[in-house]
């Protein structure tokens, strides 16, 4: 089988244009009542939902039916700094995990169903991330967009 080269269709579509960088206690949960979900809850919503992705892109069956609701917490915080970097580590990890999984893709009838798996963690990613853009620049911790060149290039 000869692999396909398709990260390159993919290139920027994990790009989470650093939402997740910089983050602390404070602005991941604290003061974020306003909000339907804080942005500690849909980091560990995204951990659990991607991790359930990658386990099916990799062609492993579920022992169990997937439960969106069991992927939120109650928690609206981080209990700790380092709670919260060892997320952030993980979320990062399952990003280039999925990476790695385009680059090695092989040309089978598999593709099909690996290429709609990606596409739909495309998606979710990129509906959360705007959610955590938006919950952040209410509370002022992320730039606005006529600051974002400035922002993404340090």
């Amino acid at each position: 089988m000869t692999p396909i080269d398709v990260g390159n269709l993919f290139d920027d579509a994990l790009n989470t244009f650093k939402a997740f960088d910089n983050l602390t206690p404070e602005n991941s949960g604290q003061g974020q009542e306003q909000f339907p979900t804080s942005v500690w809850q849909i980091l560990n919503h995204l951990l659990k939902w991607q991790a359930g992705q990658l386990h099916a892109l990799r062609g492993n069956t579920a022992e169990h039916p997937f439960s969106e609701a069991t992927t939120w917490l109650s928690q609206r915080a981080p209990s700790s700094e380092a709670v919260l970097q060892e997320a952030v580590a993980q979320f990062h990890g399952q990003l280039a995990a999925f990476q790695t999984e385009l680059h090695y893709m092989a040309a089978t009838e598999e593709a099909d169903r690996k290429l709609k798996i990606l596409q739909e963690v495309v998606l979710h990613l990129a509906f959360h991330v705007g959610e955590v853009v938006l919950i952040r620049r209410v509370q002022g911790s992320y730039p606005l967009p006529d600051q974002m060149q400035d922002f993404l290039a340090s």
